[in-house]
């Protein structure tokens, strides 16, 4: 049974440890167009009506000791996730593999998984199923809330997601190829989740549905 997993709001709590400036589009931005309301709030929609989608995540700086590199299958309609995970700076990083849903955080290697607790940059990786949502989000919300139209760049759509407090201070973005999800970032560049729509999702591990019981 599909059921949403918060609102645009959820992505920009998740990335409220992100925050920060960064040149490029527009920082201001404009407010939404009834066309672009109807863009955004159908984008995560879509997401959730394929059975599932591969993304790579990175959080972090790429040489930093902390830094995070993922790429997952999705399931939207459960909302669990696998596949590898690499700790570490780009060049150094430690890959083991991984299943994660909202509530869980287990890695393995050889089939031999550890629970884990969500920590440190390891807490960013769960903001994967805020992707997606059961249904379509109200338009006319997202039209009264500080969610902006940031510009256009490489032919993609960025818009800056709604704050929790409704001023302006959300630095998550989603940057849409029309109605398609391709990149959730933070102006910062700490967070990015490209979503990789050529990619076939790696087969589901059997300890998916033990562990996530």
């Amino acid at each position: 049974m599909r059921r949403a997993i918060g609102s645009a709001l959820a992505l920009t709590v998740a990335c409220a440890l992100l925050s920060g400036c960064a040149g490029g589009l527009s920082e201001e931005g404009e407010a939404l167009t009834p066309e672009q309301a109807e863009q955004l709030a159908n984008a995560r929609f879509q997401l959730s009506t394929l059975d599932a989608f591969v993304v790579e995540i990175s959080v972090g700086e790429a040489d930093d000791v902390e830094h995070l590199a993922a790429r997952v299958t999705v399931d939207p309609a459960d909302h669990v996730a696998w596949g590898t995970l690499s700790r570490g700076p780009e060049k150094l990083a430690v890959d083991t593999d991984i299943i994660m849903s909202p509530a869980l955080y287990a890695t393995g290697d050889d089939g031999a998984w550890q629970a884990q607790e969500w920590s440190g940059e390891a807490a960013t990786l769960p903001i994967v199923f805020s992707l997606s949502t059961d249904r379509p989000e109200n338009a006319s919300l997202l039209r009264q809330s500080d969610a902006r139209f940031l510009g256009t760049e490489d032919d993609l759509d960025v818009f800056r997601l709604p704050s929790e407090a409704g001023d302006g201070s959300a630095m998550s973005r989603l940057w849409l190829d029309g109605n398609h999800i391709s990149r959730l970032d933070t102006t910062t560049g700490a967070l990015s989740i490209e979503i990789d729509r050529d990619a076939d999702p790696a087969p589901r591990p059997d300890a998916v549905d033990e562990l996530a019981q």
